[in-house]
C-alpha cells in the first residue's frame, strides 16, 4: 500500500468518524443557555406560580423554541439525548431539559390546579398536539442512522417526553386560558381533609355533595387560602366551564351567598 493509498483510507476514516453519531448531550452545549432558563422559569412556576398565564405560556414556548433551534442544521435525534450508565451499568437515557423538565413541571401544575372533568374530552385535542410536536421533531432533525447503542430507546424516550408535553401543556392551556362563562352550580361541603406527602408538601381537599350532572359526591382540591375559608355545612358554587379546546372542566369559585 503506498503512502496516497494511506492517505485516502485515513480520510475517509476521519469522515465517516465524523458522521457517525455521538451521544453526548450537543444541546448542552449549543443550548446550555435554555435548559438553564427552562429550569429556572420551572422551579418558580412550580413553587411560586405567578404571573400565572405568562409562566405558562413561556414554559409552552420553550420545547418548540429549543426544538427549531437545535435543529437548524438537522442534527440527528440523538443531539436531543443524553446517554450515561447508572451504577448497574445499563444505560439511562434522559432527553433535553427543555422538554422533559417543561413537560414534568407542567403535569405537576395540571393535577394540582385543575380538576379533571372527563380524561376521554382531551384524547383528541391532546393528539392533535402531540402529532404537531412529532412532525416539528422529525422536520428539524435527521433519524438517527449509525448508533452502537439501542436507537429504538432513544426514540421512545424522545416521543414519552413529547407526548407527555403535548398532553399537559393542551389540558393546562385548554384551562388557564379559558374565558368563557361558566355554568354555576351549588352544592354543599360535607367534609374537608389535608394530605400530607412524604416531603412535607400539603394538599387540600374539599369534599362536597352531589351537583348538576355529578350524581355523587367527590373530592375536590383546593388552594390553601380557600381550604381555610370553607368549613363543613357550607353552601358553595361550582364553576363548570367548556374549556378553551372544549376539555371539560371545573373548580370550586367560593360560598354562596
Amino acid at each position: 500500500m503506498n503512502r496516497s493509498e494511506r492517505r485516502k483510507i485515513i480520510r475517509a476514516s476521519r469522515k465517516a468518524k465524523s458522521n457517525s453519531v455521538t451521544f453526548d448531550k450537543l444541546t448542552l452545549h449549543k443550548l446550555d443557555w435554555l435548559e438553564w432558563a427552562t429550569m429556572g422559569l420551572a422551579g418558580w412556576f412550580l413553587f411560586f406560580p405567578r404571573p400565572y398565564e405568562i409562566l405558562l405560556g413561556a414554559l409552552l414556548a420553550i420545547p418548540i423554541i429549543g426544538l427549531f433551534l437545535n435543529g437548524l442544521h438537522r442534527p440527528s435525534m440523538a443531539t436531543l439525548v443524553e446517554i450515561s450508565a447508572d451504577k448497574d451499568g445499563d444505560d439511562k437515557y434522559d432527553v433535553a431539559d427543555f422538554i422533559d423538565v417543561a413537560a414534568w413541571v407542567i403535569l405537576i401544575r395540571v393535577l394540582l390546579d385543575y380538576e379533571f372533568e372527563s380524561i376521554y374530552s382531551m384524547i383528541i385535542p391532546g393528539t392533535i398536539a402531540c402529532v404537531v410536536i412529532l412532525i416539528i421533531l422529525f422536520l428539524t432533525h435527521k433519524l438517527i442512522a449509525n448508533s452502537t447503542r439501542n436507537k429504538w430507546w432513544i426514540y421512545t424516550s424522545l416521543i414519552f417526553n413529547v407526548s407527555l408535553y403535548s398532553y399537559a401543556g393542551t389540558y393546562a392551556a385548554n384551562c388557564t386560558y379559558d374565558y368563557s362563562e361558566p355554568t354555576v352550580y351549588e352544592t354543599k361541603v360535607l367534609d374537608k381533609r389535608i394530605h400530607r406527602g412524604s416531603k412535607g408538601r400539603r394538599t387540600y381537599y374539599v369534599e362536597v355533595a352531589p351537583w348538576g350532572h355529578h350524581l355523587d359526591k367527590e373530592e375536590i382540591s383546593v388552594a390553601g387560602v380557600q381550604y381555610a375559608e370553607l368549613n363543613v355545612g357550607d353552601n358553595i358554587k361550582i364553576d363548570f366551564k367548556k374549556g378553551l379546546f372544549n376539555i371539560p372542566w371545573y373548580y370550586i369559585e367560593g360560598k354562596s351567598e
